[in-house]
């Protein structure tokens, strides 16, 4: 019997993870706006995207730190805008940036988890070269 692929394109501009049961968007910001976003114009992306019903829903967010962590995937690598190796599956588009706002957040901080190192680590909000990955539940 088949061994059941942990992530499957959906076709339509996103990715299952049938390990989590998110849905993750198979580009990231930078695919689709081609600019960097600090944390707040992240969070204006988000609202903006879900305004526009992107790929077709309207409940796209903020992955979670530990969400996104588990995208990490040490023995893949696709090429990432700069033709940095990001380490995704290969079922996400290449060309994005190196890795994505997520939370926890607070006044002053946000975590950006690096798909090139693997650690999430807290910037200033004001960080300016940042990309964000959007995610959603997958409804059951």
């Amino acid at each position: 019997m088949a061994e059941k692929k942990r992530f499957t394109d959906n076709g339509d501009g996103t990715v299952t993870d049938h390990e989590t049961g998110l849905v993750w968007c198979q580009t990231d910001s930078w695919t689709i706006a081609q600019d960097f976003l600090d944390f707040k114009e992240a969070l204006a992306f988000v609202d903006t995207m879900n305004k526009k019903d992107f790929l077709g829903q309207h409940d796209w967010r903020i992955p979670e730190k530990e969400e996104v962590e588990k995208l990490y995937q040490p023995d893949s690598t696709i090429r990432g805008r700069s033709n940095q190796e990001l380490h995704l599956d290969p079922v996400f588009a290449e060309g994005g940036g190196n890795g994505t706002w997520c939370l926890p957040f607070d006044q002053q901080a946000a975590f950006y988890f690096s798909y090139v190192s693997g650690l999430a680590q807290g910037y200033d909000q004001d960080f300016s070269q940042g990309y964000l990955r959007l995610v959603r539940l997958y409804p059951d």
